[in-house]
């Protein structure tokens, strides 16, 4: 696999930690061969490192450290189009620096706290790499070395394999309890404890899924039904509530929505354009006045929400970002080249920003000022980043694994 041209010598280092100290040493011998074509910082000091192996002046591996996380930071989830083995990229969106990697297994789900204190994934790896026994784990990460810091096995198996949806896998807002959802053979929540490294319990819930935390003892879920359960497991046994159902069967929902845990918001779009706003603020979900993306005519002439991770929101700007394009019907899923910008409280449209690239998945960066606009391209293997005021791309970062697909960021705002 190629490396990423912005990844920092920390990475670098890592390789070495796992015992490839002769595939570095190449790959520092043909940075220094090709001297006379520009290079990162990283790739000057991986060729330095290289020459000082090769004199026998250092031969310890180094294990560099992130610097502590900010609004800029963003994760690339690469589940590798189903590969066994897969990566987790940690960028700065700021300079476009590659600031680490993470290893998991068969479609892992990152897990990233608001505050960036928690880096954890739900994975899943067999003992003959792609076959032989399954094991479902939960692994948590060093933030400054990315080292794991704890390994906490699942009971049973109980994750659902059905891809890397963001919201299958959550914290609640004191960071010491991960949720996952389990499909088979009875919908059900696992519940980890994070603060004591083990696995708590499992708790059934109706024909209902994914998750969106409120409370460190309440989440909520949609169902099939069209309606929002509200889960609270701080008791002996869950209590479970619904609201009215909110939408119909007609009215397919898209399913990976974008949630801001603090302003306890869901923003749910639909695959022709229609954005359901649900208030989980109160006792029970209330879902406010939907809002239509495009008019009338853009319908007819096709225009429609598509990709992966197709929405994000902006708490502070109150801004709804919504990935589209001129499309097929039942093509959601394909990828798009325009972002229309929405304001959440009015409705109306603030901006269209053509992103130049064909554009998977998005997000932005929750930071009041000096906003960052996420595109990332799984075909292109390259996150690009966008100013959020001007819609002008500034940088990218790419040879991003084999098929990324996810961007995660933290809201850290106040």
């Amino acid at each position: 696999m190629a490396t990423p041209r912005n990844i920092l010598p920390a990475d670098l280092a890592r390789l070495l930690c796992a015992g490839l100290t002769c595939s570095v040493l190449a790959l520092g011998t043909a940075y220094a061969e090709t001297a006379a074509a520009p290079q990162t910082e990283g790739q000057k000091q991986a060729a330095e490192g290289a020459a000082k192996l090769a004199k026998g002046e250092d031969d310890e591996p180094h294990i560099g450290t992130m610097p502590k996380a900010d609004a800029h930071r963003v994760y690339v989830n690469d589940p590798a189009h189903f590969a066994a083995i897969t990566q987790q990229f940690i960028i700065d969106g700021a300079s476009g620096n590659v600031l680490g990697m993470t290893d998991g297994g068969f479609l892992p789900n990152p897990v990233i706290s608001n505050d960036g204190t928690v880096i954890a994934q739900v994975s899943t790896v067999f003992e003959r790499i792609a076959r032989g026994k399954r094991t479902d784990y939960v692994e948590v990460f060093d933030t400054e070395t990315l080292l794991p810091s704890a390994d906490i096995e699942l009971p049973n198996t109980p994750r659902f394999l059905i891809g890397t949806y963001p919201q299958m896998s959550t914290l609640t807002p004191d960071n010491k309890t991960l949720l996952f959802y389990q499909f088979s053979p009875s919908p059900a929540v696992g519940l980890v404890d994070l603060a004591n490294k083990k696995f708590d319990r499992m708790i059934d819930v109706p024909d209902c899924y994914e998750m969106f935390p409120t409370a460190n003892d309440t989440f909520y879920m949609h169902c099939r039904d069209g309606s929002m359960a509200k889960v609270e497991f701080g008791g002996a046994e869950p209590k479970i509530s619904h609201s009215e159902v909110f939408h119909g069967e007609d009215d397919h929902l898209i399913n990976t929505p974008a949630y801001s845990m603090k302003a306890k918001k869901i923003l749910w779009p639909t695959y022709t354009g229609k954005i359901y706003p649900v208030d989980l603020s109160g006792d029970q979900a209330k879902v406010d006045k939907a809002i239509e993306a495009f008019t009338e005519a853009e319908r007819k002439e096709g225009w429609a929400p598509g990709g992966w991770q197709p929405i994000a929101f902006h708490r502070v700007k109150d801004r709804i970002y919504l990935l589209a394009d001129k499309r097929e019907e039942w093509t959601h899923k394909d990828p798009s080249r325009f972002v229309f910008v929405i304001d959440a409280k009015t409705g109306e449209r603030v901006k269209k920003i053509e992103m130049g690239h064909e554009i998977d998945a998005i997000n932005v960066s929750q930071n009041a000022e000096g906003t960052l606009l996420y595109g990332l391209s799984t075909g292109d293997r390259t996150l690009y980043i966008y100013d959020e005021e001007t819609g002008k791309e500034v940088r990218h970062v790419d040879q991003l694994g084999r098929g990324p697909q996810v961007i995660t960021v933290s809201d850290m705002e106040s």
